[in-house]
């Protein structure tokens, strides 16, 4: 068999370097790629092209998902008319332990990243469509603005519990519009009982458009528990202004995740006004489960792409990182394997929010989802809750692949129910 040439590339953030393995696995040329120049890469794509004049046979190019500094590369070469590949920072790894001494620098990553190829197979990557390669930018940017915006939001929290314990008295969300106005412009119990009560009122009615009969009545809640407070408050001027700090990145924050939301919702529009639309038809599918809504399935596709890779559910289940971690040697076999966590932590972090959407019931007392409901409770008689949990976690996951798969909307079936459905299909065909 007539072996390619192997090309593994280990991507710094200025630069790269390249190793060419031959088909016999020697090494035969290596090359150092600065990302800002033109000439580098240009260099680097005729260094490829000379390896396939030598050996009659196109190199593979195998590169390291490193944040987003790979991205430049493998773009420029996949429209040079080669194949690329992207792997897992745990696969690259997996091999550094290949050779005796404990040698690292960059030459030696990128051999070791084109041997990796050649001891495994490794899928080409396919190039993400524009659209999903912003669509994954933007629900990644959301997260960490809402993480972000957490961390702020205790911070605040901590700075008002100095200043105004009891302010949560009056308005349970520290965070909200009003409660935010009322705070930077009156921010401690001083403040409150020497505000002109039109204007206080004023402020609460404006910002919160409850009416005046509410507004009032949050003024005269308001003044009572700063009256209550005053002699305890901790309003010093370094209080105040790291009050005044986190109420501005709060707002900024939350102004910039909806700027984001914004964003998302604009691509899924443009997608669906398409003659050929590619992301919406998938999104209403995913959006058709409970428990998911449009950020959650914007998130799923992102990080997903190509369902299409994916034969089986317990495939899919893995790149979930959800699957359990196995743990044998000769006759032993362990018992107690927790989750891989092996694929993404934002697809772990969406589904373990869907999973609780699952499980809980409406304000109305209505199930979200009575079968996964019925199903939760059941694991938890003979599991913990967090064993329960990600059993759901992994059916959801399932749900999705059949989903997408049988590009049909979901349908609610009792286990009873499904199994019947499966029975008469068979039959059918």
């Amino acid at each position: 068999m007539n072996y390619p040439p192997v090309a593994g590339i280990d991507v710094g953030k200025n630069f790269s370097e390249m190793c060419i393995l031959s088909p016999n696995n020697e090494v035969c040329y290596r090359i150092k790629i600065y990302h800002d120049s033109l000439d580098s890469i240009k260099k680097a794509i005729d260094l490829l092209q000379k390896t396939e004049k030598d050996f009659a046979i196109r190199p593979v190019v195998v590169l390291e998902s490193t944040w987003h500094y790979h991205k430049i590369l493998f773009h420029y070469l996949h429209d040079s008319g080669f194949e690329v590949s992207i792997i897992n920072p745990i696969q690259s790894d997996s091999i550094r332990n290949i050779g005796i001494r404990k040698v690292k620098n960059d030459k030696i990553d990128a051999h070791r990243i084109a041997l990796l190829y050649r001891f495994s197979f490794i899928k080409t990557t396919v190039v993400p469509d524009e659209d999903l390669d912003c669509l994954r930018s933007l629900c990644r940017q959301y997260y960490k603005l809402s993480d972000e915006l957490t961390t702020y939001k205790n911070r605040l929290a901590g700075i008002v519990d100095q200043v105004m314990l009891n302010f949560t008295d009056v308005f349970q969300n520290a965070y909200s519009k009003t409660a935010l106005a009322v705070l930077d412009k009156y921010p401690s119990p001083t403040h409150i009982l020497k505000a002109s009560k039109k204007s206080l009122i004023s402020l609460i009615e404006k910002s919160s458009k409850k009416g005046l009969a509410w507004s009032t009545q949050k003024y005269e809640s308001l003044v009572l528990k700063a009256k209550e407070f005053n002699e305890l408050s901790i309003s010093n001027s370094g209080n105040i202004a790291i009050l005044k700090v986190n109420i501005s990145m709060v707002r900024t924050l939350q102004e910039s995740r909806k700027d984001i939301l914004d964003a998302i919702n604009e691509i899924i529009l443009e997608d669906s006004l398409k003659d050929i639309p590619i992301l919406s038809p998938i999104i209403d599918l995913l959006c058709s489960i409970p428990g998911i809504g449009l950020l959650t399935a914007a998130t799923i596709l992102a990080e997903v792409g190509d369902f299409s890779a994916f034969s089986k559910p317990n495939k899919l289940v893995a790149f979930f990182g959800i699957d359990p971690s196995v743990n044998q040697s000769g006759e032993f076999t362990g018992t107690r394997n927790k989750m891989s966590k092996r694929g993404s932590k934002l697809l772990r972090r969406v589904m373990f929010t869907t999973a609780l959407a699952n499980i809980r019931c409406k304000r109305n007392g209505e199930k979200t989802n009575p079968v996964i409901y019925d199903y939760y409770h059941q694991k938890c008689i003979n599991k913990p809750k967090k064993v329960a949990l990600g059993a759901v976690m992994k059916k959801l996951v399932n749900i999705i692949f059949a989903v997408l798969r049988d590009k049909k909307p979901f349908e609610l079936r009792t286990p009873e129910e499904h199994k019947e459905f499966i029975l008469t299909k068979s039959l059918v065909a």
